[in-house]
């Protein structure tokens, strides 16, 4: 029997736990949607964990424009999610919120077949083609944003991040170099401002009745930077495709030896973009706003700095920051078959949605888990279910270890040239925006030369 919220009285509990160790539910469920949304936007994500503190690892909800929900923070029952059996969970219908800006051909919106050959297409050009150009150009990058900040007075060093990451991903991505650069960046800061924004939230909800169709300053964003992508596509044609990430997708063929469509192309760049742009400039914001707060933890980065001889620490600062402050808010997946989790049978079109922040402070994996200790990666890699910033499985982020590339280059280079300390003592506060956290002050810090 089956009771309203979809229980399974006496299930054993697939996390190893005892049983009824995920029997505790929140006595507003299955409404909390509507609760726990617009509370989390107001007075911060803090309000997700009191929830999950009356829990258990996994909440009930319901969401408008999603429907019927789950939220997770148990490792445990994430790892269940990884195994289900092939065909009970959609890995990709989750990701349609970010359509309004990926696009519906986006590595992250294909599933089965689709998504694997595109990704066999994408990740050898994105491991060696893209990862040797932006290597080699990080640490220029990074060194000209340390010389241009300003000296002695607080400045938010966030938009600068992606500012800068925004032109190294246009160079690797579609050779934008910077004098062309200037014709992209604010069609595209106008499209992220948008995606960034609570109405987005709010709209994509109400898609059905019209919330983004209706929203003209988006459809003027959106068709400015489609415009450029498509263009640039149209000129390559005529031209030859170049050797950058986007040449390597234009002289690709689907699994029927067809070109990919300019859709397709359009979904991948707009792709590369966006999660330059979040997760590895708001996870570097993130990884400065922390270690700035920690003088021992300053202090021996930028001794290994100095040396040069080693990025250890550096590397376990990345590590770190990213658990302790995951730049992705959560990811999901959709239910498409009943599927038995914690005790529950989920009905098909039950989203799963993993709450990255409460998963990575499961207690049980890290001792203290609040507190900022690079040292806890020092001789260990990250594995597992209880440290996903760049999500999990057959999804997992294809740029992963480009973004931990680019964090340890650009905290090498600013420990190395500036003396760094907060503008003000307090941590900064987690500012929900659409599907990412950032630091709610963008993190303001002060420079001075060393």
């Amino acid at each position: 029997m089956i009771d309203a919220l979809g229980a399974c009285p006496g299930a054993p509990d697939p996390g190893g736990r005892p049983a009824g160790a995920h029997g505790r539910r929140h006595p507003l469920e299955p409404w909390l949607g509507s609760v726990v949304l617009p509370a989390a936007l107001i007075m911060g994500d803090g309000v997700v964990d009191r929830m999950f503190g009356r829990t258990d690892g996994m909440f009930g909800l319901w969401f408008p424009g999603i429907g019927k929900a789950v939220m997770l923070a148990d490792p445990g029952l994430v790892r269940d999610v990884f195994r289900a059996p092939g065909g009970v969970i959609d890995s990709a219908e989750a990701n349609r919120v970010q359509e309004p800006v990926i696009g519906p051909q986006g590595l992250g919106r294909l599933d089965g077949q689709g998504h694997r050959r595109l990704r066999e297409i994408m990740a050898p050009a994105i491991r060696h083609r893209v990862s040797a150009r932006l290597r080699a150009a990080t640490e220029e990058l990074a060194q000209s944003v340390a010389d241009r900040c300003p000296a002695g007075t607080p400045f938010a060093l966030r938009p600068r991040l992606h500012a800068a990451l925004m032109d190294a991903i246009l160079d690797v991505t579609l050779s934008v170099d910077p004098a062309r650069g200037h014709a992209w960046r604010e069609p595209l800061r106008e499209l992220f401002r948008r995606a960034d924004s609570y109405e987005i939230t709010v709209r994509y909800a109400l898609r059905h009745a019209g919330g983004m169709a209706l929203w003209p300053s988006y459809r003027r964003a959106k068709e400015a930077c489609d415009r450029l992508i498509y263009d640039e596509i149209s000129r390559r044609r005529r031209e030859g495709e170049g050797d950058d990430l986007l040449g390597v997708l234009m002289r690709a063929r689907d699994e029927h030896g067809a070109r990919l469509t300019d859709q397709v192309l359009r979904d991948q760049v707009m792709s590369m973009i966006a999660g330059a742009r979040t997760t590895t400039a708001t996870g570097l914001a993130w990884a400065f706003e922390r270690v700035v707060r920690h003088p021992g933890a300053l202090r021996r980065l930028s001794a290994e700095s100095d040396e040069g001889t080693s990025d250890v620490y550096a590397t376990a600062v990345a590590y770190e920051a990213l658990r302790v402050r995951p730049p992705v808010a959560f990811f999901g997946r959709v239910v498409r078959l009943p599927f038995e989790l914690g005790g529950r049978v989920l009905e098909p079109g039950t989203t799963i949605i993993v709450h990255l922040r409460s998963l990575h402070h499961d207690p049980g994996l890290y001792p203290d888990p609040a507190a900022f200790r690079p040292e806890r990666w020092l001789g260990r890699r990250p594995g597992g279910y209880g440290w996903m910033p760049f999500g999990g499985g057959s999804h997992t982020c294809l740029g992963d270890r480009l973004a931990v590339m680019q964090m340890k280059a650009f905290l090498r280079v600013f420990t190395r040239s500036l003396e760094l300390s907060p503008a003000e003592p307090a941590d900064e506060q987690i500012r929900w925006k659409a599907v990412s956290n950032t630091p709610g002050s963008d993190c303001r810090v002060i420079a001075r030369r060393r």
